[in-house]
């Protein structure tokens, strides 16, 4: 009995400080990594985040960012921070899944290295093409690609745009060429001037492009349409089974956080999301309007996301480098 007693009172012991430090936190300020340069696309969503939440906690919420090498350099400096409470990271499908397939050494773990906090934002990649040929629907992909095998060319910028083109060339069958861009604009560019034929890119940017009828976009990488794009349907109707292949923002923390401060900061995402500002900013970005952000849901999503880019890795023969 004894015995049974101490090892209580030691485990009670061990957990008091995790509970202590959770109820006086946020004691200092919190830090967020960017691992892209200072107004990209998730620095500029992230900002007004991180003001809403300052004043919600009562503590200054400090950007810090570490672009290169694919989001791994501030993908590094997050994992090696101490899981405190006191750091967070914005990341997407590059830090969390893609680098482990394109990287041979990315200095990090993604599945061991972070746990989900909340989910910032989801909106789908759209395959944008060149008005002036007759295609408006994935049928018509299809039909004019028979027609005319190897004449297409898709223009694609990333490892994981890449990715999902290769697995939509493999699932609709499709002979069109893959051409690889260091520029989103440029890639767009060349498709609206006809040096490719279509384009694969997220609403985030190619949103105005496709509503403005400079691109058409046919059809939608999502399991769910869009409403300022509700006439174009997704790869799961025409291709049951396809899955949800996304361009999404996730916050993560170093996996040892403290699990109520993760809670914590869940709720603070949440509630900075529902203000008006960040509303219209997640409506003109293209992202799905409502969405569930707590750890719990960002894990599962995190999961399924993992498993649908090892299909689509296998179909792009992706190596790492």
């Amino acid at each position: 009995m004894n015995k049974c007693l101490g090892m209580l009172t030691g485990a009670v012991a061990l957990l008091m400080p995790l509970t202590a430090g959770a109820q006086t936190w946020p004691n200092k300020p919190v830090q967020f990594i960017v691992p892209s340069a200072a107004g990209s696309g998730p620095d500029v969503t992230l900002r007004p985040y991180t003001e809403k939440i300052s004043k919600s906690i009562g503590q200054p919420v400090l950007v810090i960012n570490r672009p290169g090498a694919q989001g791994a350099i501030g993908a590094q400096a997050a994992a090696k921070e101490p899981g405190d409470g006191y750091t967070f990271m914005l990341s997407n499908i590059g830090q969390l899944i893609a680098n482990k397939y394109t990287m041979k050494t990315p200095g990090y773990d993604p599945d061991k290295d972070f746990v989900p906090v909340a989910i910032v934002g989801r909106a789908p990649y759209m395959l944008l093409v060149n008005p002036s040929l007759p295609i408006k629907t994935p049928a018509d992909l299809v039909k004019y690609d028979r027609e005319n095998p190897g004449k297409l060319a898709l223009a694609y910028e990333g490892a994981s745009a890449y990715a999902g083109s290769a697995y939509i060339k493999s699932v609709m069958g499709l002979s069109l060429q893959l051409v690889g861009y260091n520029s989103p604009l440029q890639a767009i560019q060349d498709t609206i001037g006809g040096t490719t034929q279509l384009h694969l890119q997220g609403t985030a940017i190619g949103l105005s492009f496709a509503t403005s009828g400079k691109l058409r976009p046919i059809v939608l990488t999502t399991d769910q349409r869009l409403p300022q794009l509700a006439d174009v349907p997704t790869m799961n109707d025409s291709y049951p089974g396809f899955g949800s292949f996304e361009a999404w923002l996730m916050i993560v923390a170093p996996a040892s956080t403290p699990p109520d401060i993760v809670k914590r900061m869940s709720l603070e995402i949440a509630k900075a999301s529902e203000t008006q500002e960040l509303r219209d900013l997640f409506r003109n970005l293209g992202f799905f309007d409502k969405e569930d952000r707590t750890p719990e849901t960002a894990a599962v999503f995190l999961k399924q996301q993992r498993e649908l880019f090892e299909k689509m890795a296998k179909a792009a023969d992706i190596k790492p480098e």
